[in-house]
């Protein structure tokens, strides 16, 4: 057992001051929140240090970190992409993979069902978010184009045991039989890197599809006769991505997009390639260069190739700009995350819930993070990229 107390403990929609959570590091889990003199004394005390105590940040969205990427197929690189996350509040996320021929794809799948069962100092794997190679050649963004296919219920049938969330364009799935595939094997259908018109998003949602791929982002701009994707999306009861980095989407649209979404079904993501957290230079994804320079990552041509934001920067970045309270704010890097992949006991400090944690100081800057009551990054021993 191990309590964790001297913090102000975001519950809910509030926070508590005066209180502990007791955590079982035996099953990972939060055994109580309450008064520390009810709670055994013969136990490990972790002080807070006055710090705030928020869930655990989940990305559903992050391609590589750190000089390495979900498309290297190897559990070693996902585990140095887990180190370098945890310094950043995250404690679980889904590898996201790039548009590439099929046998690159099948081993960074291969590499991430092996890193489901990883237990070392970073966050977890909780699947694989498949981005391409299901698209539409109209809206690409960053994808390479010579290696799209047809929407392929099969491929979902031979590796549904590791996919937790798939990006397509529905309007290249033909009768929606790979919608149904997805829905039927239990995995989040995802539209974006699309050309789709509204009443083909709004049919695909009505179909099961249950979010929508960093907004604005790979689809069509949006029109008000003709509002496409993009206006499905704000105006459907689903999920919806935004890379909060204001490289990708104009800051006034960080108020906007709250504003019709509220704050149960924006998630924030990174969309992070290998380049996040190494400053500027030159990189790969998917095969294709990627310059980095500042807080924009672009091929040669000046398209937007991923990005080297971290989901605590975002935050930030959000609340910033909307005047959201850390209690509020914090929901939209892990309850909604939890909620769209149905992780029922991630993204809450409640009793049964998984002791997945983070200590943020008065300028939310990560301090520590706790992975199933295991700390795995202190801010004083350590900062990015541990590996490298």
């Amino acid at each position: 057992m191990k309590i964790i107390r001297g913090g102000k403990i975001v519950a809910g929609r509030t926070w508590i001051e005066g209180k502990a959570l007791l955590v079982d590091e035996a099953s990972e889990r939060l055994v109580a929140l309450g008064d520390e003199t009810a709670f055994p004394r013969d136990v490990e005390v972790v002080d807070g240090g006055g710090h705030w105590i928020v869930p655990g940040f989940i990305d559903v969205h992050v391609h590589g970190a750190c000089g390495v990427d979900t498309m290297d197929g190897s559990p070693s690189s996902l585990e140095a992409i887990a180190e370098g996350l945890a310094a950043h509040g995250v404690t679980a996320f889904c590898p996201t993979t790039m548009t590439m021929d099929e046998g690159h794809i099948v081993a960074a799948l291969d590499g991430v069902r092996s890193a489901l069962s990883l237990r070392g100092g970073g966050a977890r794997v909780l699947g694989a978010h498949l981005e391409g190679p299901y698209i539409s050649r109209r809206r690409l963004g960053a994808q390479d184009g010579t290696f799209l296919r047809r929407p392929d219920p099969g491929f979902v049938a031979a590796h549904g045991d590791v996919l937790r969330l798939v990006t397509f364009a529905p309007e290249e799935d033909e009768g929606g039989r790979f919608l149904a595939a997805l829905r039927d094997a239990g995995i989040v259908a995802s539209l974006g890197h699309s050309a789709a018109t509204y009443e083909q998003a709004m049919e695909a949602f009505r179909q099961g599809a249950r979010s929508v791929t960093h907004l604005f982002n790979g689809m069509e701009p949006f029109h008000h006769r003709s509002p496409g994707l993009v206006g499905a999306a704000l105006d459907g009861d689903v999920f919806c991505e935004l890379i909060a980095d204001g490289v990708h989407s104009h800051r006034a649209l960080f108020r906007l997009v709250l504003k019709l979404k509220g704050l149960d079904r924006l998630v924030l993501v990174s969309d992070a390639m290998r380049g996040a957290c190494l400053g500027e230079g030159e990189w790969e994804l998917g095969g294709q260069r990627v310059h980095v320079d500042g807080s924009a990552a672009t091929l040669r041509d000046g398209t937007l190739a991923g990005s080297v934001l971290t989901l605590d920067r975002a935050l930030r970045n959000v609340a910033g700009e909307t005047g959201l309270p850390l209690w509020e704010a914090v929901r939209l890097v892990s309850a909604n995350a939890a909620a769209l992949l149905g992780e029922k006991d991630r993204g809450r400090l409640e009793p049964g819930c998984r002791a997945d944690l983070v200590f943020l100081d008065e300028a939310w800057q990560v301090r520590k993070t706790f992975v199933g009551g295991k700390e795995v990054f202190d801010s004083h021993a350590r900062r990015d990229c541990p590996r490298l």
